[in-house]
């Protein structure tokens, strides 16, 4: 039996650090854009580098090397985004209801396609029935959503809106109303349709967030409108 050298357990442990990276990748364990998933090929490529000095091919000290270099140009990127990209209080509370986890490059592609809005009592952000143009979150005051003219809703401060018809343009269940003033970031929503179609990153946490505020929202409406049977709607 052949005895195995140091440059062959150093060549097996960087097919097996190149496996482990990619498929903890695609079961979203890591995101191929982080540290942990560049610094895993930049060791796997330098164990298969090494063991190439038993067994020298050209080809393959090529691929290795150029792969380190793309690798540590990748780790050299995020560090850029991480020190340069700063998020003020409210983009931060926005972020953490909206899309939480999303890397920071990722999330200032989601905040440049908005816009926030100061909108008075009384003021229609949906009609019920026709497309919402618009996902959106609400940073203060407070909305009422209605539906065949019956209020069943009432929302406060970090709730989003228009969840439910932004990825296909179907018309709204309910209508929206500004009950006090209130401040709405807005993000137009075929703009964000054409985004979340070619960034899975996106899609995945939008997905996350409407499955969670759906929920709530129907929590809190069985709740209200059984308050409002028993002669009392709150007001949150």
């Amino acid at each position: 039996m052949t005895e195995m050298t140091l440059a062959g357990v150093l060549g097996l442990l960087g097919v097996v650090l190149y496996i482990t990276a990619y498929a903890a990748m695609q079961v979203g364990l890591v995101r191929g854009q982080s540290y942990l998933y560049a610094g895993a090929n930049i060791a796997a490529a330098i164990c298969v580098l090494f063991s190439l000095t038993e067994n020298y091919n050209l080809s393959s000290a090529l691929i290795q090397i150029m792969w380190i270099v793309i690798s540590i140009v990748g780790i050299l990127r995020l560090w850029v985004i991480e020190k340069t990209l700063r998020f003020t209080p409210v983009e931060q509370r926005l972020l953490e209801a909206l899309a939480p986890g999303l890397p920071k490059d990722q999330a200032r592609k989601v905040l440049d396609l908005g816009e926030w809005r100061a909108m008075s009592a009384e003021e229609m952000l949906i009609e019920e029935g026709k497309p919402a143009s618009m996902l959106g979150y609400l940073d203060e005051g407070a909305l009422v959503v209605s539906k065949g003219g019956v209020p069943i809703l009432s929302l406060g401060p970090g709730a989003i809106i228009g969840e439910i018809t932004y990825l296909d343009a179907s018309p709204a269940t309910a209508r929206v109303n500004v009950l006090d003033n209130a401040s709405v970031f807005c993000i137009d929503a075929e703009r964000l349709r054409t985004l979340v179609a070619r960034n899975d990153s996106i899609a995945n946490a939008l997905e996350r967030t409407v499955a969670g505020t759906l929920r709530a929202k129907l929590q809190n409406t069985s709740q209200e409108l059984r308050d409002a049977t028993s002669g009392f709607m709150p007001y949150t």
